[in-house]
Parts: C-alpha cells; sequence; structure tokens
C-alpha cells in the first residue's frame, strides 16, 4: 500500500474542477448522509476548490470504524 503523508502533492480529478494539483491535508469530514464526521484524517483536497477528493488508503480503515459507530 502506498502511504500518503502531510503536504504530499499529486494530480486527481476534481468533479467541479477537471485535472487539478490535490494536496495531502488533515481535515474534518462528514458523511454524505450528514449521519456523522470522521474527525482529523488525512485526506486529498482540490488546490482549486478547497474540497476533498480522495481518501488514502491508510485513511480508509478509520472512515470504516466511524462509520460503523454512527450507524450501531
Amino acid at each position: 500500500m502506498r502511504i500518503f503523508h502531510e503536504g504530499h502533492v499529486e494530480r486527481a480529478v476534481c468533479d467541479v474542477d477537471g485535472v487539478v494539483t490535490v494536496t495531502f491535508r488533515y481535515r474534518d469530514v462528514s458523511f454524505s448522509d450528514g449521519s456523522g464526521v470522521v474527525r482529523d484524517l488525512l485526506f486529498g483536497v482540490c488546490d482549486t476548490c478547497d474540497e476533498v477528493i480522495l481518501s488514502p488508503p491508510q485513511s480508509l480503515r478509520a472512515i470504516s470504524a466511524d462509520r460503523n459507530r454512527v450507524t450501531r
């Protein structure tokens, strides 16, 4: 598994701005259904619109655990 660190820069496709640079930053992100929030995890953030567009592999386990906690 490739590990990303805060400040790492990649390129990705943003729904709003097309192909953009992405910087990995720690963020609090709400679940799309509004049922909870994942706090202080590393995400890829679009450098153009400042929206989260990527979840690195090392954050997925914590996202899943938080999701399970709020849906029980």
